[in-house]
C-alpha cells in the first residue's frame, strides 16, 4: 500500500509540473503571438513625438532571456541612432505628419557625432517647412544639443539648461594599492597608452593630459559652434556666460530658467497645460488632443530598414561595443560574428559595396587582425570597404578600419590610440598580510607565472613585454601600409595617443570629415554604382531564440516605452555580464584585458 500511494504521489507531482510549465509556455506563446500581430497605425494630420530612451548608441545590445524583467533582471536602456535618423527622414516626407516634438527627458548622454547625425536628420525635417518643437523640465548637455535644433525651445519655469562643457576625470589609485600591498604588473608601448595609469600614478601625466586637453578642446569647440549656429548666439558670450554663471545669474535672482531665456537658450518658459496649448494651435486645434504617435510606433509601423528593390547595393555592417574573440551578441564585436558578415556581404552579389560603422574603442588584438585579414579579403574580391567612424573607433577599432579604401570620421570622433598594453595585478604581499602564503614547484621558469598570489617570474616579464612590443610594431606596420604611410611616420603620431577626427585628418589617419550618409555615398561612387542603388543592413547571426527576442522587445518598447530598458542590477554577481563589468571597471579608470589586448581608455564628456 505504501509503494502504491508513493508512486502515485509522484505521478501526481510529475503530472502538476507538467500542467503548470505547459500553462507557462502557453501564456508566453499568446503574449509572444499578440505582441508580434500589433501594429500600430500612423494617425492622419498627427504630431511625431521624438521621444529616445537612454543613451543613442550604433547597435543594440540584445539582452539574454535571464536579464528580463520576468526573471528580475533588466536591459541597458538604448536607442540606436539609425532608427531615429530614419523615422526623421521618413517623417519629413509623410504628409501624415505635421509636426515633431522632441521629448527628451529619458535621453541619457551620448556621443557628439551620433547626436550630430540626428541633428542634421532634424534640420532637414524643417527645412521640408514643418515645424519642430522642443519640451522639456530641464535639459542635460546632450538633451540639449538636439533641442537647440527645434524651431521653439521650450523650458518649465523652474528648469535649467545644464551645460558645463566636457571634461575627463578619473580615480587614481596607486595609493590605495600601495596601502593593499597589492603591485600592479604592467606592459605597455605606446607613451600616450594611458588606460593603466590609475593603477601607477596618484594623477594625470603630463603627456595625458596634453592628449586630453588637445581632445576635448576639439569637442567643446565643435559643440559650442554648433550651439551658437542653431540658436543664432555667439560662441565668445556662450563661453563667457558658462565660465561665470553665478555673476549672469545674480540679475535673474537666482533663477536658472530666465537666464537661459535671456541668453537665447530658450525661446519661451512654459508648464505643461501651456506648451500643449502652443502645439494644438500650431496644429489648428483650438480645444482637445492632438493626434500623435510616439517615435517607436512609428518606426515599426512605416519605417523600413532596407532598400532591397534596388539591383546594387551598399551593404552596411556595424562593428559597435568591444571588439572579442569568436562569436558575440550585438552590443559587442565578436570575430566569428564578423567574418560571418562580411562573408555574407562578399558572396551577396546585389552588394557591390559595404560600409563598416565602427564605434569601438579596442579590445582583442587578435580579433581586430582576425576581422581586418577578412576586409582585405572582400576587397580582393572586388568590393570596395569604407570605414565611418562613429563617436570612437581607437586602438583595435582602429586596427581593424586600416585598410579601409576610404576612412571617414566625425571632426569630433576619438580616433587613434596605437598601442598596446597589457596588465595584471599581483596579491602576493596583500595575501601574505593576511596569514595567506604560496608555494609550490613547476617544470619551466614561467610555469604558474600567472597567478595572482605570485610575483611574476622575471622570464615571463620579459615575454610579456616583448608580446607587447611586438603588436605594436605590428599595428604601426598595418597603419603605415593601410594608409599609405611611411613606419617612421606612424611612429610619430602613435604612441597611444588619442586623436579628434579634425586631428586624425590632417594627420592622414582619416580620409575625409563627414557623416554616415556621406561614407555610404562615398562606398557607392567607389563601385561607380551612380544614384541607383539601395542600402542594405547586414546584422549579426542570430538564433532562433534571438530572433523572437529582438522582435518581441522591439514590440514592447513600442507599447511600453522603457519596460524593457530599465537600468535594474541584478543581485547575483554570476549575473553580470563581461560589459557591465567592463562598465563597473570604466567607472574607475581601469580597463580589463588579456595581455596583448588594445585599448581606449574610459572617456567620459559629460
Amino acid at each position: 500500500m505504501k509503494t502504491f500511494f508513493t508512486g502515485l504521489f509522484r505521478w501526481l507531482d510529475r503530472l502538476r509540473r507538467i500542467l503548470v510549465n505547459g500553462l507557462f509556455v502557453l501564456i508566453i506563446l499568446a503574449y509572444a503571438a499578440v505582441m508580434l500581430s500589433m501594429q500600430p497605425k500612423v494617425p492622419d494630420q498627427a504630431v511625431l513625438v521624438l521621444n529616445p530612451v537612454g543613451q543613442i548608441v550604433e547597435e543594440l545590445e540584445l539582452p539574454s532571456p535571464m536579464s528580463l524583467p520576468l526573471t528580475g533582471g533588466a536591459a541597458t536602456s538604448q536607442t540606436r541612432v539609425h532608427d531615429l535618423v530614419a523615422v526623421i527622414r521618413q517623417a519629413a516626407v509623410d504628409k501624415r505628419i505635421r509636426l515633431m516634438v522632441l521629448q527628451l527627458d529619458e535621453m541619457s548622454r551620448s556621443s557628439l557625432p551620433e547626436l550630430q547625425e540626428v541633428r542634421s536628420a532634424i534640420e532637414a525635417f524643417r527645412a521640408t517647412g514643418k515645424m519642430v518643437v522642443a519640451v522639456g523640465p530641464n535639459y542635460t548637455q546632450s538633451q540639449y544639443y538636439l533641442a537647440a535644433a527645434a524651431n521653439t525651445v521650450f523650458l518649465h519655469p523652474m528648469g535649467y539648461v545644464g551645460l558645463e562643457g566636457f571634461s575627463m576625470y578619473r580615480n587614481y589609485i596607486r595609493d590605495a594599492l600601495d596601502r593593499l600591498h597589492v603591485r600592479a604588473e604592467v606592459f605597455r608601448a605606446g607613451k600616450y597608452k594611458s588606460a593603466i595609469e590609475p593603477l601607477l600614478r596618484n594623477d594625470m601625466s603630463d603627456a595625458d593630459r596634453e592628449a586630453n586637453q588637445a581632445l576635448l578642446s576639439t569637442l567643446w569647440g565643435s559643440y559650442l559652434k554648433d550651439i551658437a549656429r542653431m540658436r543664432n548666439l555667439r560662441v565668445q558670450r556662450l563661453q563667457e556666460v558658462l565660465d561665470a554663471p553665478s555673476h549672469y545669474l545674480k540679475d535673474y535672482h537666482g533663477n536658472l530658467a530666465e537666464l537661459a531665456k535671456a541668453e537665447g537658450l530658450v525661446d519661451e518658459l512654459a508648464d505643461q497645460g501651456a506648451i500643449e496649448d502652443y502645439i494644438a494651435g500650431a496644429m489648428d486645434i483650438e480645444q482637445g488632443e492632438y493626434p500623435a504617435i510616439a517615435f517607436r510606433d512609428y518606426l515599426h509601423a512605416a519605417v523600413s530598414e532596407n532598400d532591397d528593390g534596388h539591383d546594387s547595393q551598399v551593404g552596411i555592417i556595424t562593428a559597435s561595443g568591444m571588439i572579442l574573440d569568436g562569436q558575440q551578441p550585438a552590443g559587442s564585436v565578436g570575430s566569428e560574428s564578423m567574418l560571418e558578415m562580411l562573408a555574407r556581404a562578399q558572396k551577396d552579389d546585389a552588394i557591390k559595396a559595404v560600409v563598416l560603422r565602427v564605434d569601438s574603442p579596442g579590445g582583442s588584438a587578435q580579433a581586430s587582425e582576425t576581422i581586418r585579414t577578412a576586409i582585405m579579403r572582400l576587397q580582393k574580391a572586388g568590393k570596395p570597404v569604407v570605414v565611418s567612424m562613429a563617436g570612437v573607433a581607437a586602438s583595435g577599432g582602429y586596427w581593424l578600419a586600416a585598410p579601409a579604401d576610404e576612412i571617414w570620421a566625425s571632426a569630433t570622433t576619438i580616433t587613434g590610440s596605437i598601442g598596446a598594453f597589457g596588465v595584471m595585478l599581483n596579491l602576493q604581499q596583500g595575501l601574505e598580510e593576511l596569514g595567506v602564503h604560496s608555494d609550490g614547484l613547476g617544470t619551466t621558469s614561467i610555469a604558474g607565472g600567472m597567478r595572482v598570489d605570485r610575483a611574476m617570474p622575471p622570464e615571463l616579464a620579459a615575454v610579456m613585454q616583448l608580446t607587447i612590443s611586438d603588436v605594436y610594431q605590428r599595428f604601426v606596420h598595418i597603419v603605415a601600409t593601410g594608409r599609405k604611410l611611411e613606419e617612421s611616420r606612424v611612429k610619430e603620431i602613435a604612441e597611444g595617443r588619442v586623436w579628434s577626427g579634425l586631428d586624425a585628418q590632417r594627420l592622414g589617419l582619416v580620409d575625409h570629415l563627414g557623416d554616415f550618409d556621406a561614407a555610404v555615398n562615398a562606398a557607392a561612387r567607389l563601385a561607380a554604382l551612380g544614384d541607383d542603388y539601395g542600402r542594405h543592413w547586414i546584422r549579426p547571426p542570430q538564433g532562433l531564440g534571438e530572433i523572437i527576442l529582438s522582435k518581441l522587445i522591439g514590440k514592447a518598447d513600442a507599447l511600453f516605452p522603457g519596460v524593457w530598458q530599465s537600468s535594474l542590477l541584478m543581485g547575483n554577481a554570476a549575473a553580470l555580464s563581461p560589459a557591465l563589468l567592463r562598465e563597473c571597471a570604466g567607472w574607475l579608470g581601469l580597463t580589463l584585458h588579456q595581455p596583448g589586448a588594445l585599448a581606449l581608455s574610459n572617456l567620459r564628456v559629460e
